[in-house]
């Protein structure tokens, strides 16, 4: 018998969220497994936690292929990922990205006996306002291929109409022995779209299983020489946002708090996208914040321990699902910190059911407002000063939503105009490095031997011209 195989597109120490969703796995079931993942050159590493998990891996097999969603790039890994796999009685795949399924739906279809365990991180097919996540599957090779397997088992059969992830999630769900969500809320999204016969099969092998949160020693591993100012309460925001979730409950909140709450509090920010940020946070909230850049897993654990009060906000999800299905993956981590959480929820969402010390609603000033007044009352020991006339000319949330949209949009086509100057100045510095490279040629004939011996021979031929 083998160890169980991890079939996992992105893997340590491949830097993203997913495959350090694997990474935890892992480190919380502590079995020795086996590894298949692609190469995935171009995007950030992250080696510090690649040593733990290595002490957990038996052997890692590596598809060589560039980071991509389209339908070639999954095939690829799903061609040459089957060569190198055999005899595992066990495996285990998680989307995203969906490339993981389809290389172990192929296993499974080999390897009818073999135990496939198969999670889902979000709902695969639309998100806000139904856009679709990926294009159709126009290989009409596979399709037959599949088609003539599910036929044989009297299901429905798939076509060229059907997006790539809607065929993942639909053959996921029918050949995958277990199926992890990791809340409930997530599941019912999931199966919404289902027809009862399917439906009916999913929930025979379903298991909920929120992110793993690590033991205690894996947020001291890489200490942080992040310095904070002790004289102030230290809020901390991990991650980005987006038009449906745009921090615009903690900005509201601050512009509204008790004055001298207000002046203590300091805000650090660790996300890619920066310039969003500075569009939509209140003048002196900016004054008052400290923008970082993404770090690496471990020593993001250990940041988590050292602020006084950790944010984490729902996506507003009113109007696009039945039920909000996202739990932030985030939640898991802040909760082996022991600091301080402020989680502000979504109504009946997964994350308003946990047990976190400070919660309030989404779109509710008063809530939040207050909230934030218990907050700094606890950590500066200032008289509680709770507001109850709500100020009105703070932000409203959909002028907010609508604001944050249009700057991710604008963001998006500057970085895509951005992109092409990239490609265009590549070329040019190319063609200039041909022309040295010319040049440099050129010069060495010109000052060696033979050009100088030569010099006779070509005056006699400028004569007969």
């Amino acid at each position: 018998m083998k160890n169980e195989l991890i079939i996992s597109y992105a893997f340590s120490p491949i830097n993203t969220t997913t495959s350090n969703v694997v990474a935890k796995r892992i480190l919380t079931e502590k079995n020795t497994v086996d590894v298949i993942c692609a190469s995935l050159d171009e995007m950030n590493r992250d080696f510090t936690l690649e040593t733990y998990v290595n002490e957990y891996v038996g052997k890692k097999y590596v598809v060589e292929s560039n980071f991509s969603t389209d339908w070639n790039n999954i095939k690829n890994f799903i061609n040459e990922g089957i060569k190198l796999i055999n005899g595992y009685d066990r495996i285990y795949s998680r989307a995203n990205f969906v490339h993981s399924h389809f290389l172990a739906l192929e296993y499974k279809l080999n390897n009818p006996e073999t135990y496939w365990r198969a999670e889902f991180s979000d709902p695969l097919i639309y998100t806000f306002g139904n856009r679709h996540l990926s294009g159709k599957l126009e290989d009409e090779e596979y399709i037959n291929k599949i088609n003539t397997i599910l036929k044989e088992k009297n299901l429905e059969l798939i076509s060229s109409d059907m997006d790539i992830n809607c065929i993942c999630e639909y053959l996921t769900f029918i050949f995958a022995d277990e199926i992890i969500f990791t809340n409930e809320s997530q599941k019912d999204v999931m199966m919404d779209t289902l027809n009862h016969k399917v439906e009916d099969l999913v929930n025979e092998k379903t298991t909920i299983s929120p992110h793993p949160t690590l033991d205690e020693k894996y947020y001291h591993i890489k200490e942080s020489s992040y310095q904070l100012d002790d004289n102030y309460v230290n809020f901390a925001y991990f991650g980005v946002i987006f038009s449906n979730r745009a921090l615009e409950d903690f900005i509201n909140a601050f512009d509204s708090v008790y004055d001298k709450y207000r002046e203590k509090i300091r805000l650090h920010i660790f996300s890619p996208n920066r310039t969003l940020f500075e569009q939509v946070l209140s003048r002196e909230l900016l004054e008052k914040t400290t923008f970082n850049n993404n770090v690496d897993y471990l020593e993001f654990l250990n940041l988590t321990t050292k602020f006084d009060v950790l944010i984490v906000e729902d996506s507003y999800t009113k109007g696009h699902f039945i039920k909000n299905p996202y739990l932030p993956s985030k939640i898991s981590d802040y909760k082996g910190s022991d600091t301080t959480i402020w989680a502000i929820c979504e109504k009946d969402s997964e994350m308003s059911k946990l047990d976190i010390e400070y919660k309030s609603p989404i779109n509710d000033l008063y809530e939040n407002m207050n909230t934030l007044n218990f907050i700094m009352s606890e950590k500066t020991k200032l008289p509680i000063k709770l507001r109850h006339d709500v100020v009105e000319d703070v932000y409203k949330k959909e002028r907010l939503t609508e604001l944050t949209q249009k700057i991710i949009e604008l963001i998006e086509v500057c970085e895509r105009e951005f992109e092409k100057d990239s490609v265009y100045e590549s070329r040019i510095s190319e063609l200039n490095r041909k022309i040295q490279k010319l040049e440099n040629e050129n010069s060495e004939i010109i000052n060696s031997n033979s050009w100088k011996l030569t010099k006779n021979f070509r005056n006699i031929g400028k004569k007969f011209k």
